[in-house]
């Protein structure tokens, strides 16, 4: 059986800004469709897609020109068809992707805030990771995982909304569920959205970092994406290398990674542009080598038009050999092309 998925992106929300204007985000629901389109592709699941312009696949049908979608109970219908479920299990895997605003009710959740927001006034929320603690103790699924690209501000003024009146339909006997869950920001810190898109379009920092760890830059020593090495991707650093405000300092925290498997890829590979220690280019056919302490195997290749290219994961390397000697840091935003 497939495994399931719900994906949420909110970029509409035209009277939660100042003076009960809009607050928009325009790269969430983009967000939410390149995580589907990498549910769908490589993770081989079933998605409910929500965001401001559809319901999977159907534009949203509104009454009247004030009305905003989704809220609340759009949300919540997507996770009800498996509460209901009472028979052998789904599916072993539910994920779960949000992008949108959000507030921190503690350090170990967040609510995604609903399009219907008003100002300060009117916040209605829903505590995703709720969810997932319902879940973590039903036998509907085997393995939850839950990725929230949204802020970690401390709202404490709003009254966090969670999913009630939940009746144990296929209760779990313990231990729970394994569960992975990442958010894109620390307790009381922003998220970013910014021009780091292909050309310049606007994405959310953390979900295109989550999509290029997916993608094979998390990989461990095997080539597996798992969630140790997913996670210590997530927290390696907040900008790097991308060009974004000089002043975002963004983490992200991952509170609970239960070890499981997200995708086997090969890693990705880089080029290097091979310097002596002079600072000269190194001449064509010089012979460098990499190695990856404490590790003791190596491996070598000449340099051509100036460059020499590998395979890497993330870590720590040595480039030497002719007069180069240079260390090498792999992280979660390095470009492909390392000058």
């Amino acid at each position: 059986m497939p495994d399931r998925a719900i994906v949420i992106g909110i970029g509409s929300y035209p009277a939660f800004g100042a003076n009960g204007g809009p607050n928009d985000l325009p790269g969430a629901v983009q967000d939410a469709l390149d995580v589907t389109k990498w549910l769908r592709t490589q993770a081989q699941a079933d998605v409910t897609l929500i965001t401001s312009t559809e319901q999977s696949g159907q534009p949203w049908q509104v009454t009247n020109l004030l009305a905003v979608r989704p809220v609340t109970s759009d949300v919540d219908s997507a996770f009800k068809p498996f509460v209901k479920s009472t028979g052998s299990k789904v599916a072993n895997r539910l994920y779960v992707y949000t992008a949108g605003h959000g507030l921190a009710p503690d350090a170990r959740s967040r609510c995604l805030i609903m399009a219907d927001a008003e100002g300060v006034e009117w916040v209605p929320n829903l505590e995703i990771p709720a969810w997932i603690d319902w879940f973590a103790n039903q036998r509907q699924f085997d393995e939850l995982v839950l990725w929230m690209d949204c802020c970690g501000t401390q709202a404490l003024e709003y009254t966090r909304n969670r999913p009630g009146g939940l009746p144990n339909t296929a209760s779990r006997p313990p231990p729970p569920a394994k569960v992975f869950t990442a958010f894109a920001s620390g307790f009381g810190r922003n998220s970013y959205e910014g021009p780091i898109g292909l050309d310049g379009q606007p994405r959310g920092l953390f979900t295109d970092r989550l999509l290029k760890g997916l993608g094979g830059a998390a990989a461990d020593a095997k080539g597996e994406v798992r969630s140790r090495s997913l996670a210590n991707f997530l927290r390696n650093g907040a900008a790097g290398g991308q060009a974004v405000d000089a002043s975002v300092e963004q983490f992200a925290t991952v509170p609970q990674e239960d070890d499981m498997l997200f995708v086997r890829r090969p890693y990705p590979t880089y080029r290097i542009r091979v310097r002596r220690s002079d600072g000269s280019v190194a001449p064509d056919g010089t012979i460098v080598t990499l190695t990856s302490p404490p590790d003791p195997a190596s491996r070598s290749a000449p340099v051509t038009d100036g460059w020499v290219s590998f395979a890497l994961g993330v870590g720590l390397y040595k480039l030497s050999g002719n007069g180069v000697v240079r260390l090498i840091d792999i992280g979660a935003v390095t470009p492909s092309d390392i000058e």
